[in-house]
């Protein structure tokens, strides 16, 4: 059956519906630009929905109502010193100062309240300025954008959509995609920004590029395959870091949902169904998420008391408002807390008791040295390890622009989110939280901005050629 080939013009397209995409095609349509958004799944959102995206921003009104001090020259100066020589500074300047109008544009915009976790300055902050959005993060920011595109009219998006190649006008250059929806096919022209996440859901890209991680899973439904990658690959796009992925040996079950408050860090201890620990739980995530692995079932338990949920709520709010009431269970008695989980009934409460000995000073066998110990009452909440999102993809530049071999922007393509690479340097601590949000959000708003600028140029310039080529006036 003979294909369906169609041409449609627009100001902006943006494959991938995910947050950073709806970013941008908002922002566009708001200066007064068509946009229109490809996706290939059914829903919204991509990855987003399930994580707190917290986005880290630098003198906004919530610090200074707060009384929080904090500067952008200060939160660039402990970003780059987290990532070291891995990015670019001017990436980083850009990303930050858009920092404070992102989350005010969330706010006004988007009638998204964000709440500032002011007692907290994550590990490489120096000071409080992680901003969670709405009462349970990124299900919030989720619902919120994709309603506010579905009241611009100027802003189309098409669901169970594949952006099957890209096309070159008759010089070669890029000029918009070919998209696919069933049998049929159309172009559709105008400049592209990818926003299609990375390829941490392709057990293949990852065997291939990381194969450190590729025996842990991805766990969640429709997950990034590397769209982005293999389009900027027919690009000429150069690409980064491609070995690096995000995992996490805290991931709970089953409500899928990732442990992101320090329950480790504050002293809470992994146990398997047996009701024994297994792993000295300071040691890399890494080294944690394969012995998680290795126990039965796959799966352990986060084990932690009252005084560690305490903390964790100070030092991510969404840790108290989503993931303790839907994935943990709680008791006053260890016995009563291994029977919730099908453990033996001693289990726990030896398990307990010669932890706390060893935390006294008696000697941990696994090498955990000092901590507090666990009093009552108790919190469990059940684990596995899986990879979390990639942190290696296309190079861009500090308005989002895909960068070719030689560091050269390529014209009409733009990237954000998993399918850019990702702002971090290496291991856990090269990682700023709230960045990689601060990253998809604002490079969506960068990359927006900058076609408007550059339409706004060729509308201009336009506009004077007639005026440059009259002739002169009759005398």
């Amino acid at each position: 059956m003979a294909s369906d080939t169609r041409r449609e013009t627009v100001d902006l397209l943006v494959v991938g519906a995910s947050v950073g995409g709806l970013v941008a095609a908002i922002t566009a349509a708001d200066q007064g630009l068509r946009a229109i958004v490809l996706e290939r799944g059914k829903e919204p959102g991509g990855t987003a929905r399930m994580a707190p995206e917290r986005i880290a921003a630098a003198g906004t009104a919530h610090q200074q109502a707060a009384g929080v001090s904090d500067s952008s020259a200060a939160f660039c100066r402990d970003w780059l010193a987290a990532v070291q020589s891995h990015v670019a500074p001017e990436l980083v300047t850009a990303l930050v100062e858009q920092s404070a109008p992102l989350v005010e544009w969330l706010e006004s915009r988007c009638a998204l309240p964000l709440t500032l976790a002011a007692r907290y300055a994550a590990p490489g902050h120096s000071a409080p300025r992680l901003h969670l959005p709405g009462e349970v993060g990124g299900a919030d920011l989720v619902e919120a954008l994709p309603r506010v595109a579905h009241r611009v009219n100027r802003v189309g998006t098409r669901f169970g959509t594949t952006a099957d190649r890209l096309l070159r006008d008759a010089d070669g250059k890029l000029c918009g995609v070919v998209v696919k929806f069933g049998r049929k096919e159309q172009e559709l022209l105008g400049p592209v920004l990818l926003a299609c996440g990375g390829f941490v859901g392709s057990d293949a890209l990852v065997t291939e590029h990381c194969p450190e991680v590729a025996a842990l899973p991805f766990i969640g439904a429709d997950g990034p395959m590397g769209e982005g990658l293999r389009l900027g690959a027919l690009a000429g796009a150069q690409t980064a870091r491609l070995a690096a992925v995000r995992i996490t040996p805290l991931f709970a079950l089953p409500t899928n949902h990732t442990v992101t408050a320090p329950l480790l860090d504050l002293g809470a201890m992994l146990v398997n169904q047996l009701g024994r620990r297994f792993v000295n739980e300071t040691l890399d995530p890494l080294v944690i998420a394969k012995a998680v692995r290795a126990q039965p079932g796959k799966m352990a338990y986060v084990m932690f008391d009252e005084r560690i949920v305490t903390a964790a709520r100070d030092a991510d709010p969404y840790f108290g408002r989503v993931v303790l009431p839907r994935a943990a269970r709680h008791a006053s008695l260890l016995a009563d807390l291994g029977r919730q989980f099908g453990m033996p009934d001693d289990a726990l409460p030896a398990t307990v008791a010669t932890y706390n000995e060893q935390r006294s000073g008696s000697g941990d066998p696994f090498g955990r040295v000092g901590g507090p110990t666990l009093s009552e009452p108790y919190h469990a909440i059940r684990v596995t390890a899986v990879r979390r999102r990639t942190v290696g993809g296309l190079v861009v530049d500090h308005a989002g622009r895909v960068l070719d071999a030689n560091g050269t922007p390529i014209a009409g393509l733009y990237a954000t989110g998993g399918a850019a690479i990702g702002l971090a340097g290496d291991g856990p601590k090269g990682a700023l939280e709230g960045t990689d949000a601060l990253v998809a959000l604002g490079l969506g708003r960068l990359a927006a901005l900058d076609v408007v600028a550059r339409r706004a140029a060729v509308t201009a310039a336009t506009a004077a050629e007639p005026a440059a080529a009259a002739p002169d006036p009759p005398a």
